[in-house]
């Protein structure tokens, strides 16, 4: 079992053996709990790349004027952006 110690910041450095054993890279989130007396910390799953084919069609609303396909792309492609950016 290895030790660490909390920064002033509230920071804790996960050993290196632990993140090579885990495999945990550089922007890995963690879910963090506390339950009965332990802090622990999961590792949640890598959010997907969203592909244009994936949301076809999400900006269809019915009333809606119809759209360039220039502006479909470009349409798709900021919220595939923002989306991916979270």
């Amino acid at each position: 079992m290895e030790t660490v110690t909390l920064s002033s910041k509230g920071q804790l450095v996960i050993p290196k053996e632990v993140r090579r054993s885990a495999k945990l890279q550089t922007g890995d989130q963690f879910s963090v709990s506390y339950v009965e007396g332990e802090i622990r910390l999961r590792p949640l799953p890598a959010p997907g790349v969203t592909s244009l084919d994936a949301v076809a069609g999400c900006l269809a609303k019915s009333g809606r004027k119809r759209m360039s396909e220039e502006q479909t792309q470009a349409a798709i492609k900021a919220r595939l952006k923002t989306r991916n950016a979270a």
